[in-house]
């Protein structure tokens, strides 16, 4: 009889502890930031929807060289999507993936700048060189094959 209620107290225990040690690790893991940047060739407007399995960011409208930004943290089980539609004269829409979690988890301050060819994010180092901040990274990547 002892037995059944060490069992018990041992999983009244854990059942306690399992909601606050999933907060204890979500609330450390980093913010991550996502800057888009329209620079279109042309000069196009540009309009942009971005959204995830739970979040829509609603349609955002930039001129060229107008940047929106927005900031998550990622999910402890390594599946954060962020997917957006980019939209310019003449009818064209586009599609990509602007943070994929097996693709950009190390990135922390993802900067993508939009070309009409397709997105390119620049991974900036935050290490600060007299003044100055170093681009470590600049990755280009084609639009997904479906369009909008």
């Amino acid at each position: 009889m002892a037995d059944l209620a060490r069992s018990f107290l041992v999983l009244g225990l854990l059942i306690a502890t399992v909601p606050s040690l999933g907060h204890a690790l979500l609330s450390r893991k980093p913010k991550t930031s996502v800057e888009i940047q329209n620079v279109l060739e042309g000069r196009d407007d540009l309009t942009i929807h971005c959204k995830s399995k739970d979040d829509d960011l609603g349609v955002q409208y930039l001129k060229p060289r107008e940047n929106f930004s927005f900031r998550f943290r990622p999910n402890i089980f390594g599946t954060t999507l962020f997917f957006c539609s980019f939209a310019w004269k003449g009818g064209v829409c586009r599609w990509f993936d602007i943070y994929e979690h097996d693709r950009d988890e190390h990135c922390t301050k993802c900067t993508w700048q939009i070309f009409k060819e397709g997105p390119c994010r620049f991974t900036v180092d935050d290490y600060d060189y007299g003044g100055e901040h170093g681009v470590v990274d600049e990755l280009c990547y084609d639009w997904n094959p479906d369009r909008c």
